[in-house]
């Protein structure tokens, strides 16, 4: 009968630890939104994508009554970077309001929440 209780108890430990590693690996390791970046467009467009995604869920997916600046990101690129492929990178509630991100120049980009268009904006500015 002990072997029983002690294999029981050890069931129970186990599907806690399970359950544990479980939640650990879909809600506590969230992709970040690096503010400052170089480097090839792929690996820019993929952290402006998760600015944005961060953005998106931080405003409960478009329900947010108010519009808010959510990050804003220095970039320089090693590739040019136009408006058509990024809009290819992004789900439908992200809006481009740009043409293109030259190469070897210094920007900053805007990621916002605009809550009268239930839209992430990203909007970019030329630095000196």
């Amino acid at each position: 009968m002990e072997v029983g209780k002690l294999l029981s108890h050890v069931l129970f430990l186990l599907i806690a630890i399970i359950a544990l590693i479980v939640y650990f690996s879909f809600v506590g390791f969230r992709a970040e939104c690096k503010e400052d970046l170089t480097g090839s467009k792929y690996s820019i467009l993929s952290n402006l994508k998760n600015c944005a995604e961060l953005c998106w869920s931080k405003n409960d997916f478009g329900q947010g009554i108010f519009s808010e600046d959510c990050f804003l990101i220095k970039i320089n690129s090693s590739q040019e970077i136009k408006r058509e492929e990024i809009e290819k990178f992004f789900e439908s509630y992200v809006k481009i309001y740009f043409e293109s991100i030259e190469n070897n120049k210094n920007y900053q980009i805007k990621v916002r929440y605009n809550s009268t268009g239930k839209e992430i904006s990203l909007l970019i500015f030329e630095v000196a």
